[in-house]
């Protein structure tokens, strides 16, 4: 299961995630800004640091990558480090959609009428 290119696969597809996610909170961020709204928290920290999450995927095939190559680490332990980023991936898709929805909360929340909500 554990071959360069399906770990390349799943390298390439964390980086979309992160690329889909800052994408999408500079969206919002547009949004928020032009109605004068605060962006909650998660979305606030994907705007100007998402890029940082590059760094993610980066390690993790350096790591899993360098762990294939030797010889002495068993075939468990290397299919671990693939199934750690397939982890990885899932975590980052459901944080960055967690992040892109929150704001939708915000906006929903603050149509009740009442100015102090």
């Amino acid at each position: 299961m554990f071959t360069i290119y399906n770990a390349t696969l799943v390298a390439v597809m964390q980086v979309g995630v992160i690329v889909a996610g800052v994408l999408a909170s500079g969206l919002w961020h547009k949004f928020m800004t032009d109605s004068r709204m605060e962006m909650p928290f998660p979305a606030s920290c994907i705007y100007p640091y998402g890029t940082i999450g590059f760094a993610i995927p980066f390690m993790w095939i350096i790591c899993a990558l360098l762990l294939r190559r030797r010889d002495n680490v068993s075939d468990g332990i290397k299919s671990l480090a693939f199934w750690f980023g397939v982890l990885i991936l899932v975590t980052l898709a459901i944080f960055m959609i967690y992040a892109n929805v929150s704001p939708c909360f915000q906006i929903s929340g603050g149509m009740s009428g009442d100015e102090n909500s």
